[in-house]
């Protein structure tokens, strides 16, 4: 552990970074990812609202665009006690660099998600569209690495899983909003 906090500590500290050179660069990053999924489960006409947490990670590529813009694809798993949500997302931010190493950023997304129960009862799926915001901040640590903490909020469209027993019960996810912490890699 102390060798890990050595390291982090010297890419603090070593070549300050130009956020003007990372601009134009393509990166890829890995997110550390906290996410809170809002669902309803309707059994005959009584609907009730559950909210779970789970963590996953996620993957994710960026291309940066005449210093102002960035485009960005993740792909992401996390996992939750009964099922599991898997998600593609395309987006687009704005960015507001604050200085040469600081640069806040908030944008748009759209994509889709699926959603797997497993259980000892039953197993199965749905999948359906995820769109929303997200707002966050980067740290250019060298000329190659940076780190981003954000938070999207992300409502969902169309993931109801139909259950058939005991009862005709279909559970909805209604929003899959995250916090997450990433570290880019530019190659």
């Amino acid at each position: 552990m102390k060798k890990i906090i050595s390291i982090f500590f010297m890419l603090l500290i070593a070549n300050h970074a130009n956020a003007e050179g990372f601009f134009d660069k393509t990166f890829f990053g890995v997110a550390f990812i906290s996410q809170s999924a809002e669902l309803e489960t309707t059994t005959t006409g009584t609907t009730t609202s559950i909210s779970e947490t789970g963590s996953g990670i996620g993957l994710y590529l960026d291309k940066y665009l005449s210093r102002k813009y960035r485009f960005n694809s993740t792909l992401s798993y996390v996992t939750y006690d009964a099922f599991d949500v898997g998600q593609l997302m395309i987006s687009a931010d704005y960015l507001i660099p604050l200085n040469a190493r600081v640069s806040f950023f908030g944008g748009v997304a759209a994509g889709g998600a699926i959603q797997t129960f497993s259980d000892a009862s039953f197993s199965d799926g749905a999948v359906g569209a995820v769109y929303g915001a997200q707002l966050g901040g980067i740290l250019f640590l060298n000329n190659s690495l940076m780190l981003e903490l954000g938070y999207r909020f992300r409502p969902t469209s169309g993931i109801d899983t139909v259950v058939l027993n005991p009862a005709d019960t279909i559970t909805s996810v209604t929003d899959l909003s995250e916090a997450y912490f990433s570290v880019l890699f530019m190659f």
